[in-house]
């Protein structure tokens, strides 16, 4: 078994051989919505308001104000490029996208969290079918 030291030393030799490594770590950055916090979105109960003290401005209120959509980044590691003496790091990032839907009343009528990869799976077509599904089930039944 390698130790840690062991490890730092074979990775430029890796870069060297095959010009690209990929380094796992711990995941971190601006989360702006954790977990946790997300347990508090309760349709029907939660109110805008609410949303908006918690959570703050969102990115983007599309449809006048029914839906909201926040988004950050988070790191989980680093794809790190080589050839010879020269080199260069580049993070691998996650995208987060936090969507949220209200009623008429200002009340939360669902939510939904998205996740992508920065190279990878860009969730923006399945956030834009969210909300044609929400606005499908509103023609069929519309607020008097």
């Amino acid at each position: 078994m390698l130790k840690k030291r062991q490890y730092v030393l074979l990775i430029p030799v890796i870069i060297m051989i095959y010009g690209c490594v990929y380094i796992p770590i711990p995941e971190h950055g601006k989360s702006i919505i954790p977990d946790e916090v997300m347990r508090f979105l309760v349709p029907g109960k939660t109110t805008r308001a609410d949303v908006l003290l918690r959570f703050g401005d969102p990115l983007q209120r599309l449809e006048e104000d029914r839906y909201f959509l926040y988004h950050w980044k988070t790191i989980e590691g680093y794809w790190v490029f080589g050839y010879g003496y020269s080199g260069a790091a580049s993070p691998s990032k996650d995208l987060h996208y936090l969507c949220l839907e209200f009623t008429p009343e200002n009340l939360l009528k669902r939510w939904k969290h998205f996740e992508g990869g920065f190279l990878w799976n860009h969730p923006e077509k399945q956030i834009l079918e969210w909300m044609k599904e929400g606005n499908a089930r509103q023609k069929q039944n519309p607020v008097p």
